[in-house]
This record gives C-alpha cells, structure tokens and sequence, in this order.
C-alpha cells in the first residue's frame, strides 16, 4: 500500500516557498495529495483569493510533485477525504496546527510532520516594489 502524503492550503499566488513545500512533501511518501481550499473557505483577508479556486487548482495539480489535487473546505475536510499516512505542512504551521487536526491525526494514526522550507511572503515582496 502506498504510503500517502497529504498537503492543503490556498495556494493563491503560487510561489517558490509552495513549490519548494510541495516537493519536500512529496519525498515524504509514495503519493503527494494536496487539497486546494475552496474560495469560500480562504481566510486571508478582504479581496482574497485573488485566483479562483478551479485556477489554483488547475495550477497546483500541473506540478510534477502533486500526484492528485483536490478542491476541499480546509484541512480538516482534507484529512477526512484524503485519509492520508502522513499531514505535512510548512515549518511555519509548527506552532498553529489546529486542535482538531491534531486530534484527528492522532485518532487515526496519521503522523504530522513539517517541511524546512523557507517561509516566503509574496504580497509583503510586492508591496516594497
């Protein structure tokens, strides 16, 4: 059985830091799926996302490192679809992973784990251009 990875998140402007999280998830596991949060379920602000889901979706999917995406609510809908082996997320999560993901990974065995990716900030580089 495949050992299964699971990454989530807006992916709203896809830049380096996702990419470079979405290939250290991959080297994680046999599979890399990664739920793409719905529009309805961004919290990241007034006018965001500034991409529609589908186009996200689209764009995260076209790496060669997602073997499946999905559009999902969030996490918590990711975990219960995806059931995967593994919750990956960024090492900026390590403090903020939600309780109720906490508590459904341990209910069901799945092993949270964070990249050593460097975290980056795209709006905040745009706004100094």
């Amino acid at each position: 059985m495949p050992k299964i990875v699971l990454a989530n998140g807006c992916f709203d402007i896809l830049h380096i830091g996702h990419v470079r999280y979405l290939q250290e998830a991959r080297k994680l596991g046999d599979k890399l799926v990664v739920g793409v949060t719905a529009n309805a379920f961004v919290n990241k602000g007034p006018d965001r996302p500034l991409y529609d889901q589908d186009e996200r979706l689209h764009v995260v999917g076209s790496l060669s490192c997602v073997d499946i995406a999905f559009i999902c609510e969030g996490g918590g809908d990711a975990l219960r679809r995806a059931k995967p082996h593994i919750f990956v997320k960024g090492r900026e999560y390590k403090t903020m992973i939600e309780p109720e993901h906490e508590e459904y990974c341990r209910k069901h065995n799945i092993k949270i784990m964070f990249t050593d990716t460097e975290y980056v900030r795209p709006l905040a580089r745009l706004a100094r251009s």
